[in-house]
C-alpha cells in the first residue's frame, strides 16, 4: 500500500514516525513523509519518500513564545487564530500529496484538519497517538481527575476525552472550513461526523504498556503498541561534557525541549538558583527557549544537544516538560522524573509519573520557581523508593520492542482495509 504520515510538529514528534515509516516500507509498503523542508534531506536519508509543508510550526511557536504566558483557554483561541493561515496552507498541501495514496497516518490532531481532506481523497486512516486519547472509563485524559470517593468517576472520565476532541476540532475548525467551502466545494462537516470516524478508525497508542495498560472497555481496533525509540547510536559527546560528567556526583538533567521561552534570561536565574539550593550538580539544556549563562557556576553545565538514550541513563533524575517522547526517555533511562508542564498532553504526563510513584508532583511551568523545583529535585534525588520503581520500570521498557509491535499491529490493521 501507498502511506503518507502526516507530520507538523519538533523533532520529537517527526523521529518516531520515521522509523514506524522505515518499519514499514521494509515489509513491502510505499512510504511518505509529508513535513516541513527542515526534515527533508533526514527523512530521505532514511529512504523514504518525501513531500513538502511550505509552512512550519515549529518557527510559529518559537516567534509567539509569549501564548506561553497565556491561560489555556486565551492560547487556544490566539493559536487558532495565528495558526488558521499556517493550517490552511498545510491543509491544501497535504490534499496535493495524498492524491495517490491509499492510507494517511497522523495524530488526532491532524485529522480534525484533514477529516475533508480524507473523503475527498478516499484516504483510510489510522491515528497515531502519542498519548491515550481514545475515550475510556477507566481513567481521564488531560483533565485533571475527580478526587477519590467522588460519584459519576467513569462518566466523568469519558467526559474528558471527549471535552479534548471537541477542543482539538474547535482549534483547527477556522482552517478545516476555509479548506472545505473555499477549496473542496463541501459544507462544513459536523462534530458528530468527526466524532463517529475517531469511534471507528483504527488507533495506535505509542506508549509502553507498563507505563498505560490497556483499557478492559477499549474495543480490538484501539491498542497500545510500546515507545518508537529512534536512537543516535554513532554520536559522540562533546570533550567538556564527558569532563563534566567525569568531574563530580550524577548531575541533574533540565531541558524543556521545543518549549520556548518569553523570558529565557528570568527562567535560566530560576534554573540555576534551584540548582544551588539543592547543592547538586545540573546539566542544563539551552532548548527552544535559549537557556544561557555568560558566567555559569562550576556545578552547571549548559548543553545544546545530546542524544536522551546517551544522556539520561547517566543523570541522578531528569526534569524536563512532559513531552511524550522525552517522557519516554526518561522512564526508560530508570531514573525519577520532575515535570514541568507546559501545554498539550504534557500536564497528563505530568499527573502520571507521579501515579506510577516514579516520579513528583509535576510543577505547571506558570507555578514554577526556584523553591518549588529545588524541593522537587531533592525529593527526586533522595526517595529510595522511588528510585527503585523508576529503575525497575526502566528494566521493563528496555526489554520491549514497541517498534516492532507497532509494524505489527499496523499490518493487521492495513490487511483489513
Amino acid at each position: 500500500m501507498r502511506i503518507s504520515i502526516f507530520v507538523y510538529g519538533t523533532w520529537g514528534d517527526i523521529r518516531p514516525h520515521v522509523v514506524l515509516g522505515q518499519a514499514l516500507q521494509e515489509t513491502g509498503h510505499e512510504v511518505q513523509v509529508i513535513a516541513s523542508p527542515g526534515y527533508e534531506a533526514w527523512v530521505r536519508e532514511r529512504g523514504l519518500g518525501y513531500a513538502p509543508l511550505s509552512a512550519d510550526v515549529n518557527t510559529f511557536s518559537k516567534e509567539n513564545a509569549h501564548l506561553m504566558d497565556q491561560g489555556i483557554i486565551q492560547q487556544l483561541k490566539t493559536a487558532s487564530e495565528l495558526l488558521k493561515p499556517i493550517m490552511v496552507q498545510m491543509g491544501l498541501e497535504v490534499l496535493e500529496a495524498t492524491r495517490d495514496t491509499d492510507v494517511l497516518m497522523t495524530v488526532e490532531f491532524g485529522m480534525a484538519l484533514l477529516f475533508d481532506i480524507l473523503r475527498v481523497n478516499r484516504l483510510k486512516a489510522i491515528v497515531l497517538n502519542p498519548a491515550p486519547l481514545n475515550i475510556t472509563s477507566e481513567f481521564p485524559s488531560a483533565m485533571p481527575p475527580l478526587p477519590n470517593g467522588f460519584p459519576f468517576q467513569a462518566a466523568y472520565n469519558r467526559f474528558t476525552y471527549r471535552f479534548v476532541k471537541r477542543m482539538g476540532w474547535m482549534v483547527m475548525g477556522g482552517a478545516r472550513n476555509q479548506i472545505a467551502t473555499d477549496h473542496l466545494g463541501l459544507p462544513k462537516s459536523k462534530l458528530k461526523d468527526y466524532q463517529q470516524f475517531l469511534a471507528d478508525t483504527p488507533a495506535l497508542t505509542t506508549v509502553s504498556e507498563h507505563v498505560v495498560k490497556r483499557p478492559a472497555d477499549w474495543p480490538e481496533h484501539f491498542q497500545i503498541t510500546g515507545y518508537l525509540f529512534d536512537d543516535d547510536d554513532n554520536w559522540e559527546p562533546p570533550q567538556d561534557l564527558v569532563d563534566f560528567l567525569a568531574a563530580g556526583e550524577k548531575p541533574v538533567y533540565i531541558g524543556f525541549g521545543s518549549m520556548p521561552d518569553s523570558k529565557p534570561e528570568a527562567t535560566t536565574r530560576t534554573l540555576i538558583e534551584a540548582v544551588q539550593q539543592t547543592g547538586k550538580r545540573a546539566v542544563i539544556l539551552t532548548g527552544w527557549a535559549g537557556f544561557h549563562a555568560e558566567n555559569a557556576p562550576k556545578n552547571v553545565h549548559f548543553l545544546k544537544y545530546a542524544p536522551h538514550s546517551w544522556l539520561f541513563p547517566q543523570m541522578a533524575a531528569v526534569v524536563h516538560h512532559g513531552g511524550a517522547g522525552t517522557t519516554a526517555s526518561g522512564l526508560r533511562a530508570g531514573v525519577p522524573t520532575v515535570i514541568v508542564p507546559h501545554n498539550g498532553d504534557q500536564p497528563y504526563w505530568g499527573r502520571h509519573v507521579q501515579e506510577l510513584g516514579v516520579g513528583t508532583a509535576p510543577i505547571p511551568r506558570k507555578k514554577l520557581t526556584a523553591d518549588r523545583l529545588a524541593a522537587a529535585i531533592i525529593e527526586a534525588t533522595s526517595d529510595q523508593m522511588m528510585r527503585e520503581k523508576a529503575s525497575q520500570l526502566g528494566q521493563l521498557i528496555s526489554a520491549e520492542d514497541g517498534l516492532s509491535k507497532t509494524a505489527q499491529v499496523t499490518q493487521a490493521f492495513l490487511a483489513n482495509f
